[in-house]
C-alpha cells in the first residue's frame, strides 16, 4: 500500500470512527445516587422559624415542630393573661423570627400580613409587622427577620376572634 493509499484509509477509519462515536454528546445516562432529606422542626429548618427570645416568648407556640401564635385563653400567660384588650391597641414586639440558615440569599414574604374580624359593629384587626422590610426582606445566609404583632379593637372587641394562617415563603434570588 502507498503512502497516500495508508492515509486514505486512516482518515477514513477516523471519520468513520467520529460518526460511529457522534460528537462526544450522548442519548441517555442512568446512574443511581444517594438522596438523604430530614424534615426538621421550625426552628432547625433551612428557614428557621422560632420565637424571638425577647421576653414575649409565651405567645409564640409549637405544634409538631410547627411555630404558631396563640393570644387565646387556650394559651394564658404565666401571669393569667388570656387574650388583648378591648377598645385597646396592644403591640407586642419581636415576637419571631425569620433566619436563612441555607446557602444563598433569599427573599422572605409572610402572607397576609393583616387580618380582620367584624361582627355587630365591633372589628378586630390583627397586623404582622417585619422589622426591616415591607412586605419582603432580603436575607443573606445566617441573616434573621424580626416579626412583631399589632392588635386593634374597637367599639368593644368583644367576641371577636381570629383564627387563620400565615404563609412564609422564602425564595433564592
Amino acid at each position: 500500500m502507498n503512502r497516500r493509499q495508508v492515509l486514505a484509509t486512516m482518515g477514513a477509519l477516523g471519520g468513520g470512527g467520529a460518526v460511529v462515536t457522534g460528537t462526544g454528546a450522548f442519548t441517555s445516562v442512568e446512574a443511581n445516587r444517594d438522596v438523604s432529606v430530614q424534615v426538621a422542626d421550625d426552628t432547625d429548618a433551612l428557614l428557621r422559624m422560632a420565637a424571638a427570645g425577647e421576653g414575649n416568648d409565651e405567645y409564640v407556640t409549637t405544634n409538631g415542630g410547627e411555630l404558631g401564635i396563640n393570644l387565646t385563653s387556650s394559651n394564658p400567660t404565666d401571669a393569667g393573661g388570656q387574650g388583648v384588650n378591648a377598645n385597646a391597641t396592644t403591640v407586642i414586639a419581636d415576637l419571631f423570627e425569620i433566619q436563612n440558615q441555607g446557602t444563598q440569599e433569599i427573599d422572605v414574604e409572610v402572607t397576609p400580613l393583616s387580618f380582620i374580624d367584624t361582627g355587630s359593629g365591633n372589628t378586630l384587626v390583627v397586623l404582622v409587622v417585619p422589622q426591616t422590610g415591607f412586605p419582603s426582606v432580603t436575607l443573606g445566609v445566617g441573616d434573621t427577620e424580626t416579626y412583631s404583632l399589632l392588635v386593634d379593637s374597637f367599639s368593644g372587641g368583644g367576641n371577636l376572634q381570629i383564627s387563620d394562617t400565615i404563609t412564609v415563603t422564602g425564595e433564592a434570588i
